[in-house]
């Protein structure tokens, strides 16, 4: 490498003018005399490392003290979550290097040509403050500055040395600059454009090599990147955090509208259990009682009773929404709609006129009354229920006897139903599909049959039925993660219910 040595011209009054600046000149030979410049550290075998390291020398680096230094700024870099903490590792870092000097960040991102933004201005251990704003916070607030020395350092788009400066009386710097001879000028490239610079600057008047700008347009250039990462990262993370929060806020609202207690329907037990698979679900159940008491503030027990399964497709925020929405659709349904293919025609329609491309929700409704015992039922695209009657040998039976498309898919559908009378002893078990298409490490899915197995193996009690599909399923799944909610309510008759409410053995 050889070096140039040029005078600076420029018009009288000119703030570069009698400085000197370097410009370095690139060969094949001049690079390779350089390189093999450098000295290493003495050698020595490396004994203690075992038969890979035979025949081997291992530099000895334990009395170079600028690598605990390097390796003590990097570390602190890779930890920093915030812009400035990456600026203030790097500075940190090279004040212990070299010792005592000044820094300028500027940057021209988003301005006019010769304008330009002092980012950070650092004299020895001493912050000067040109401006109360966060220039990664409030960079709108922060002031453009025009010419001055800075301004022609910027207009080169290209790095330099610069010795003898000792600049006084700049417009822009003032008296900011005067104890420094010597100045480093690097442009930090964004996407292939220089859009910011990191100056750095000695007391001496020729402190700076060319050897010294290599190594400087390097360095600051990979700080300059893990800015830019920093930067989107937190972006990024702030973003992940709003977005969690929103999510958070929806699974709220979802979990709110499941029932917060089981209901007291005379002569059955009931029992639920519901597993979000992500941090907000698309399954819901409930219980809703559909006749007043004869003093109309509150319900009649011995009324009929709705039971509610659904599954809206997808997961997440959106499913949780349209369940949300089908919640409201529902609740809203005139009273005259007495039975469940009615309340399922309603709600369909109201979900086909709100237009949802490519969703749509299943659902399994049920009447059910405590003193007939009649379980009227209507499908919409669910998976069908599960009627069991103790044994022994215990019977179970499929209650797909009516169907439908799901809602929300085709207007104008009527969805038909049917009705069965139980018996005491009878369990009706209700579940979603991220059950029955549960996988297993196989790609096996547990279906229908691994439900009904489990039945078989309990005496039908709402807890027994619950805690043997649950743990069927986590064996069949062993260690493949759900990737859909699952849901089950499960009803048993348990005595007979006169038509005054009392329940008789």
């Amino acid at each position: 490498m050889r070096l140039i040595r040029s005078r600076i011209e420029g018009e009288s009054g000119s703030p570069r003018q009698g400085l000197e600046r370097y410009d370095p000149v690139m060969t094949i030979q001049g690079s390779y005399m350089h390189a093999s410049s450098v000295k290493q550290s003495a050698q020595a075998t490396c004994s203690g490392r075992g038969d890979l390291f035979q025949g081997m020398a291992c530099v000895d680096t334990s009395g170079n003290k600028r690598i605990p230094i390097l390796m003590e700024m990097v570390g602190a870099i890779s930890r920093a979550t915030e812009p400035n903490e990456v600026l203030r590792d790097f500075a940190e870092g090279i004040r212990k290097l070299e010792g005592s000097r000044g820094y300028i960040s500027l940057s021209t991102r988003g301005l006019k040509p010769g304008e330009y933004k002092i980012t950070r201005l650092l004299k020895g251990d001493q912050m000067l403050e040109l401006s109360e704003a966060n220039p990664w916070g409030d960079w709108d607030e922060m002031p453009v500055h025009r010419g001055g020395f800075l301004a022609e350092i910027i207009r080169q788009a290209y790095p330099e040395i610069i010795h003898n400066m000792y600049l006084k009386d700049d417009p822009v710097l003032g008296n900011a600059l005067a104890d420094y001879g010597s100045m480093m000028a690097i442009p930090l490239f964004d996407n292939g454009e220089p859009l910011n610079w990191a100056i750095l600057l000695r007391e001496g008047p020729e402190d700076y090599s060319v050897a010294d700008l290599e190594e400087v347009i390097l360095r600051a250039n990979l700080v300059g990147t893990t800015v830019r990462n920093v930067m989107a990262a937190k972006t990024l993370r702030e973003a992940n955090e709003a977005n969690r929060r929103e999510v958070d806020q929806i699974a709220r609202i979802q979990r709110a509208l499941l029932p917060k207690e089981l209901p007291d329907i005379p002569g059955v037990s009931l029992g639920a259990h519901y597993e979000m698979f992500d941090l907000a679900g698309g399954d819901m159940y409930d219980f809703v009682p559909l006749r007043k008491s004869a003093d109309r503030k509150s319900h009649d027990p011995n009324g009929p009773w709705a039971l509610l399964i659904a599954d809206a497709s997808g997961h997440g925020p959106a499913a949780a929404t349209v369940v949300a929405m089908l919640n409201a659709i529902l609740y809203a349904a005139p009273a005259e709609l007495d039975s469940p293919g009615k309340v399922l025609d309603f709600a369909n329609q109201h979900l086909v006129d709100k237009g949802f491309e490519g969703t749509f929700v299943t659902a399994l409704l049920c009447h059910y009354c405590p003193v007939s015992r009649e379980f009227v039922y209507a499908r919409a695209g669910h998976t069908p229920a599960v009627l069991m009657t103790p044994g022994p040998p215990a019977h179970i039976v499929r209650l797909d006897a009516v169907g439908g498309v799901p809602l929300g898919v085709l207007e104008g559908v009527e969805y038909q139903e049917e009705s069965i009378t139980l018996d005491p002893g009878q369990t009706i078990v209700l579940y979603t599909d991220g059950i029955t298409e549960a996988f297993s490490p196989q790609g096996r899915m547990f279906g229908l049959e691994g439900i009904e197995k489990s039945l078989l193996e309990c005496t039908g009690a709402p807890d027994c039925v619950i805690s043997h599909v649950t743990e069927a399923l986590k064996v069949h799944e062993s260690s493949v993660r759900p990737n859909d909610d699952q849901t089950i309510v499960v009803m048993k008759v348990q005595e007979r219910v006169s038509g005054t409410g009392n329940r008789e053995a």
